[in-house]
């Protein structure tokens, strides 16, 4: 009777270091992806960025506010969707948030996936009239 609790502890101890390891390796793997979708967002918010600098006037700037869109990135033969949400506010010459109009707005766009439930990636650019 002492050999098998024995044999059966030891069949417990085998059984909880191996879910341990497991365990270890579903959360670098969940690391590893996060990574990988957190550079892609990287480069959707950096494209949307861009597009905003090039396609919208300053004065135009305060109409983005709120605004959110779905952007495609392709992976192969798949597509990853993010959603880019744009804040747009008014910022002195140093890029402190003021409450009144000035030369100076600060556009922040937020990249999030559906994958996570928070922003992935947050840029922000201040541009002058």
């Amino acid at each position: 009777m002492p050999q098998t609790m024995l044999a059966f502890l030891a069949l417990m101890m085998i059984t909880v270091s191996s879910l341990n390891q497991y365990q270890a390796q579903m959360r670098s793997w969940d690391n590893m992806v996060r990574s990988e979708y957190e550079i892609m967002a990287n480069a959707v918010t950096i494209e949307q960025m861009e597009i905003i600098n090039q396609q919208v006037d300053w004065d135009d700037l305060d109409g983005l506010n709120g605004d959110a869109s779905t952007v495609n990135y392709p992976v192969g033969s798949l597509t990853v969707d993010f959603t880019c949400t744009v804040a747009v506010q008014y910022v002195d010459a140093t890029g402190t948030p003021s409450a009144s109009p000035t030369s100076y707005k600060e556009v922040a766009l937020t990249t999030s996936s559906d994958r996570y439930s928070v922003a992935l990636v947050t840029h922000t650019r201040i541009f002058a009239d």
